[in-house]
């Protein structure tokens, strides 16, 4: 792991204005992360830092994520019991060997008992049969969980599937099956995780660009994973500067992009045809979550699409709810719903004010 780059990216990200400073509740996951990688590797993040990035173990998927699972088996679908098979890559030896003060490592080999990873098997192909039906891009066939990062997968079907392969192409659809977008679209994320999304959207889309707008050290974790994944794209990495004229012909000319956050700032109006944050708002304060609508409204001209907990879960907002969001009232609502897989959560699709 390159730990000058995050250290780098964490130097910067203390002098940006406090409003993007982590809320209290990301303030205390980002030293666990920071810990995390620095003791397992990014060779091993999709079994450390990532499961708080939108992925969740065998607890998370009983909560509220089983319905895809019932609806399955409703229709006699038996085959994610009979030939679907947990796929456990060997962790690698320095993550085993280090004592972790945060006890990651217990963690993670406990997910991998026999009861877990049948669970886990089972919800994730009943996910991948449940998404199916409606995947008229064939992207199930074309697409597999990238093996780097040393990730939880799943074989089915003759490919290597996870819970966040399975989520980010249900979002993709959730998004364009609603919408238009040109071919060449300009796409920012904010909070990305490690690029889950992005993974998808740049493969389907292959002539649209896509910007990663986030804090260290997810930034740092989504810069490495992508660049590794598209190794032939061009790429702006993150870079300290003080215009958008300064960087803008580089940027530009890169088709995966990466800013801090408090970077948005020097971005031009208008400039994105699709914004996209997912459980990310939640979790930041009533002040920062104004301050991202505010900068979302006047980055994009085209749609913005959200997928946030419908109840808050930390306090730094008060606990915000699915309707107190301060989305403007010249934002014209594509739709707005609970989400079908993930219950404890709502999305919605906007369209921008021209």
């Amino acid at each position: 792991m390159n730990e000058k780059i995050l250290k780098e990216m964490i130097i910067e990200y203390g002098k940006a204005p406090s409003i993007y400073y982590p809320s209290n509740f990301w303030k205390e996951l980002n030293k666990i992360h920071i810990q995390q990688l620095s003791q397992a590797g990014l060779d091993n993040f999709k079994r450390s830092v990532n499961m708080r990035y939108f992925n969740w173990g065998v607890p998370g998927i009983l909560i509220h994520q089983l319905s895809p699972v019932f609806s399955e088996f409703i229709k006699g679908n038996f085959a994610p019991i009979i030939k679907s098979h947990f796929v456990n890559p060997k962790l690698q030896k320095s993550y085993l060997n280090k004592s972790s003060s945060v006890s990651s490592a217990l963690i993670y080999e406990s997910f991998l008992n026999a009861i877990s990873a049948f669970i886990y098997k089972l919800y994730v192909a009943s996910l991948r049969d449940y998404i199916w039906h409606e995947d008229k891009l064939k992207i199930l066939d074309r697409l597999e969980e990238p093996l780097i990062g040393n990730p939880f997968v799943v074989k089915y079907k003759k490919k290597f599937i996870s819970q966040d392969l399975l989520n980010s192409v249900h979002e993709f659809y959730s998004i364009c099956k609603k919408i238009k977008l040109r071919k060449n679209s300009c796409i920012a994320e904010i909070g990305a995780g490690y690029g889950r999304l992005a993974y998808v959207f740049l493969n389907m889309m292959p002539k649209a660009s896509y910007c990663i707008i986030d804090i260290p050290p997810s930034l740092f974790v989504s810069q490495e994973y992508l660049s590794k994944v598209f190794p032939k794209e061009k790429i702006f990495y993150f870079r300290p500067f003080e215009s958008f004229e300064e960087v803008k012909k580089e940027f530009e000319s890169a088709r995966i992009r990466f800013l801090m956050a408090h970077q948005i700032e020097y971005l031009p109006d208008k400039y994105f045809d699709l914004t996209i944050t997912i459980s990310s708002l939640h979790e930041m304060t009533l002040e920062q979550i104004n301050n991202y609508i505010k900068h979302i409204d006047r980055l994009t001209h085209g749609y913005f699409y959200t997928k946030q907990w419908r109840r808050s879960r930390v306090k730094d907002n008060f606990y915000i709810k699915e309707n107190e969001y301060p989305i403007p009232k010249n934002w014209h609502t594509i739709y707005k719903k609970r989400h079908p897989i993930q219950a404890m959560f709502f999305e919605a699709l906007y369209r921008m004010a021209k």
